[in-house]
């Protein structure tokens, strides 16, 4: 009996081994890969996003203020994760190249994080949660945003640690640990609101929980007092951080969050627009999951939604349900943002959701990898083919002014292009047609289901790594392209809105650490020694002395410096 028991632990325990190896490794490759793709890079691309944050760190360290009136606001959550990165005072390109590495780390801790997750909050053995968890963690999105200065990179990470919090507030022992444990929750609740403004649906949803758990008895009062009080105070301290941001970067004013996106929907055409959002975003949600999600809906809603009926108040199940109320509170964020469409990819904008699409997705994979449940293949396939001709036909009458943000909508399983309905439609197409394959696969190899979608993750990451990433690098920075701070090396520089270019206003501040811009009519003399304006704007102010110090080879931008009257 003891010589089996101690073939059973040795099994045990070479299973243990292996399984921590295969996610180690997995891990590992997922960082190397998106530290190579940033070997490749030259700075930021995605403009005004990240020199928001990037300026925002600055100012954080005593840094020269930015000029971001023309941008939206970001809140200050990531850019202080980077202050430590600007203050070292390196070269522009290095403290870029080094805020990639952060954001590559963050991406791969999102591996062992939903590992956890799986785990311990929902009990799946590890032989099923590794390759769900990394496939998981492998989603495209997550790979193109490691490439930018982007919030979401701490946004994905934080977001399955408040999911965990969450449950080690409702698995509380003891009092002392309730109150230590709630108040990390509230704490990284309100962190993510710091984060991004979007967020503040979670912050809502913590300071909810809260009182709540305490009302049901899952909560000493006492602790859920401790997780609001925190969860208060950070949330002041982050209102006090936008304001000394908002300050200095956009010159003390800027439009209100909540009161923008409730404008949306004081008529009757703001109520449609809501609608038309809710479409298109809910069919990217869907084909970005390559119809996973959708599947698992059918495969396992049932059962999910007669436990919320019996209240089986359990930890899986109530940290299951603050996930999708997360979800469901994000998507109407995001489709009250969008009251107008003035890029083709507003209709299908994604990435305000995308944050919790990986632990949604590794949950779906580890309960599509069962051979248990009914398939109920037919209705998922209903819903995307319906999605997708609701969506490419919405899209066939609208015709935005602008080109399309392909950072939005990263995970699409289709080449971008300029996101017509035949780009709609084509990525309706793979969704279904991978839905499909993974029904089939679950019934007949259900080993293969997850490195099928693992492949086509692979492929719609090469797309979109190809572009937006790397050409709009190239865009950006051509071959022939040099620092401006080879021609002015501090002061005051003055920038000409009649010719504004958005790469010429934003990308420059961050390539230039010591210059203060100010924007200019560009009528009369600048009100600086230096003056960015298109190549012709010496011709065009022949009474103004100056000449060409530095030109943009990618674009019609060029500095130029007032010089005195021979």
């Amino acid at each position: 009996m003891a010589r089996r028991i101690s073939s059973a632990s040795r099994r045990s325990i070479g299973s243990s081994r292996r399984e921590t190896t295969l996610l180690l490794g997995g891990t590992l490759v997922l960082l190397v890969v998106r530290l190579a793709l940033a070997r490749l890079r030259h700075g930021p691309i995605l403009v005004a996003d990240e020199v928001d944050y990037l300026l925002n760190a600055r100012v954080l360290t005593g840094g020269v203020p930015g000029e971001l009136s023309l941008a939206g606001f970001s809140h200050g959550g990531y850019s202080l994760l980077l202050t430590p990165l600007v203050a070292l005072h390196a070269s522009p390109a290095t403290v870029y190249r080094l805020v990639l590495v952060v954001n590559a780390v963050l991406a791969a801790l999102l591996a062992p994080l939903l590992y956890a997750l799986l785990t311990r909050v929902f009990r799946v053995p590890a032989r099923a949660a590794v390759p769900a968890a990394l496939v998981a963690a492998a989603y495209p999105s997550v790979t193109v945003f490691s490439q930018v200065a982007l919030a979401e990179n701490l946004l994905l990470p934080l977001t399955v640690v408040w999911l965990l919090l969450f449950a080690l507030v409702l698995d509380a022992r003891s009092p002392g640990r309730a109150a230590v444990r709630a108040a990390l929750f509230g704490f990284c609740g309100a962190a993510l609101y710091a984060t991004h403004g979007r967020m503040i649906v979670a912050a809502a949803l913590t300071v909810a929980a809260l009182p709540l758990l305490a009302l049901r008895r899952r909560l000493p009062p006492l602790a859920a007092g401790a997780g609001l009080a925190v969860a208060g105070a950070t949330i002041f301290g982050a209102h006090l951080l936008d304001r000394y941001l908002v300050s200095r970067n956009w010159g003390g004013h800027t439009a209100s969050e909540i009161g923008t996106r409730v404008s949306s929907i004081r008529d009757v055409s703001g109520v449609l627009a809501i609608g038309r959002n809710l479409v298109g975003q809910t069919w990217y949600v869907a084909v970005a999951g390559l119809g996973v999600l959708v599947l698992a809906a059918f495969v396992d809603g049932g059962r999910v939604a007669r436990r919320f009926r019996r209240r089986e108040a359990d930890t899986r199940t109530l940290v299951l349900l603050l996930l999708l109320v997360l979800s469901a509170g994000l998507l109407v964020v995001s489709v009250l943002s969008f009251p107008t469409v003035d890029r083709p990819d507003v209709l299908i904008y994604g990435r305000y959701v995308e944050i919790v699409l990986p632990p949604l997705l590794a949950l779906a994979l580890v309960r599509l990898a069962k051979r248990e449940g009914r398939g109920r293949v037919l209705p998922a396939l209903a819903v995307v083919v319906a999605l997708t001709v609701a969506v490419a036909g919405i899209r066939a009458g609208i015709h935005p002014p602008r080109a399309p943000n392909r950072w939005n909508v990263a995970a699409l399983p289709f080449l971008t292009l300029q996101l017509g309905p035949e780009s709609l439609v084509g990525a309706g197409v793979v969704a279904a047609g991978m839905l499909v394959v993974v029904a089939v696969l679950r019934r007949r190899a259900p080993g293969l289901l997850v490195p099928a979608v693992l492949v086509a993750f692979a492929a719609t990451t090469a797309v979109a790594v190809h572009n937006p990433v790397l050409s709009g690098d190239r865009a950006v920075y051509p071959g022939a392209w040099s620092s401006p701070a080879q021609a002015v090396q501090a002061g005051r520089i003055a920038y000409d809105r009649s010719a504004y270019d958005v790469i010429g206003l934003f990308v420059y501040q961050w390539y230039l650490p010591h210059t203060r811009f100010v924007l200019y009519p560009g009528t009369g003399r600048p009100p600086a020694p230096y003056v960015i304006s298109s190549t012709d704007w010496a011709r065009r102010h022949r009474g103004v002395p100056a000449r060409v110090v530095w030109r943009d080879p990618g674009r019609d931008q060029a500095i130029f410096r007032l010089t005195r009257r021979p």
